[in-house]
């Protein structure tokens, strides 16, 4: 991670490894075809859940968890949801309407955990994003949470939980649209390789060696480019055609949700 990235969250990383108790199981590692991954799909909601749970619980005063920046088939939608179950908040998530009917499985996740989805007309993310912002400035019981749940606080838990881990990887590959994973694991693993396979919104992805993939970020992976366990089609499961093809053998793919 570069000096300055570091020393945003170079604080928060000490004051979370003194208070923060991890609410789950450790994180589970497997090898499938000579890599090592990271089995965040395991969680209910995904690896942001856990990044997001300090943050989230330290939110004292704070009522209402509101976001604009999800697609339909993003999974931001469903990490708020359950963090906000988790502590007696409620997730508030301007989206673009659409009809019941064509409710994405990420949405329908959503809704089942609790979402309080605020449906938008003619919602393009920059529509639901200002409805988003001008929502959660009517109450100091509100707060925006910005795209990705890119906050300090998340991205040092991130950090923690591969420290935590008690292993040392020499080679490290996500899939980015915010970045805050990959910045996070930056902080953690400070001496490893990083890899990045860039999917939608252009992010920071800190020292990363980035990728971009060039499909659109609701469109799935082809048959032959599914990974060997339970990944997101359009998101995380890209990562695995640039892995076969670039990465080393033995590298660690973090794997967000399924």
């Amino acid at each position: 991670m570069t000096p300055s990235l570091f020393n945003e969250v170079e604080e928060y990383i000490d004051k979370i490894e003194r208070e923060w108790i991890d609410p789950f199981p450790p994180p589970v590692v497997e090898e499938h075809e000579g890599f090592q991954i990271v089995r965040e799909d395991l969680i209910n909601g995904g690896s942001k859940v856990r990044s997001g749970d300090y943050f989230v619980k330290s939110l004292e005063n704070i009522d209402e968890l509101v976001y604009g920046s999800c697609p339909a088939t993003g999974k931001a939608q469903v990490a708020l949801a359950v963090l906000a179950k988790n502590y007696n908040k409620n997730a508030v998530i301007f989206m673009a309407d659409r009809a019941e009917s064509n409710y994405t499985e990420q949405q329908k996740h959503a809704l089942s955990e609790g979402a309080d989805i605020r449906w938008v007309k003619d919602g393009m993310l920059s529509v639901t994003e200002k409805r988003a912002r001008d929502y959660a400035a009517e109450s100091d019981q509100r707060l925006l949470i910005p795209i990705g749940i890119d906050h300090p606080l998340v991205v040092a838990a991130y950090a923690v939980i591969a420290k935590r881990m008690g292993i040392q990887p020499k080679e490290v590959w996500t899939v980015g649209s915010s970045g805050t994973l990959t910045r996070g694991l930056q902080a953690g693993w400070s001496d490893a390789d990083f890899h990045c396979v860039s999917v939608g919104h252009k992010g920071d992805f800190g020292r990363a060696t980035v990728y971009n993939c060039p499909m659109k970020f609701n469109q799935s992976v082809k048959q032959e480019d599914t990974p060997p366990f339970p990944s997101v089609s359009n998101y995380d499961a890209k990562a695995w055609k640039y892995m076969k093809e670039h990465a080393t053998e033995g590298a660690l793919f973090w794997n967000v949700s399924a």
